[in-house]
C-alpha cells in the first residue's frame, strides 16, 4: 500500500477499498495501529502502543482530517 505520510517514523497508510469508517493504518517496527479520525485506534495483532506515540498518532488524526479524507476519497 503506497505511504502517504510518516510521522515521527511510523509510516501512514490507507488501503485501496477497504471499509468504513474513514481511517488509515500506521505501522513501524513490525507494529500496526488502525486510526480513525476521532482520535480513536485499534491494535492490529501483537504489541502495544507507547503513550507517547498514542498522542502524536491521536493529534495528527485530529489535526489532519480534511488530508486524510481527500486522501481516503482517492483511493475509494
Amino acid at each position: 500500500m503506497p505511504i502517504f505520510e510518516v510521522v515521527h517514523g511510523w509510516a501512514l497508510t490507507i488501503y485501496l477499498n477497504d471499509h468504513l469508517p474513514i481511517h488509515f493504518h500506521a505501522k513501524k517496527a513490525g507494529m500496526s495501529v488502525r486510526f480513525y479520525l476521532d482520535g480513536t485506534f485499534e491494535v492490529e495483532g501483537h504489541g502495544r502502543l507507547s503513550g507517547t506515540d498514542r498522542k502524536r498518532l491521536s493529534e495528527y488524526a485530529l489535526g489532519n482530517q480534511q488530508k486524510i479524507k481527500e486522501y481516503w476519497d482517492a483511493l475509494h
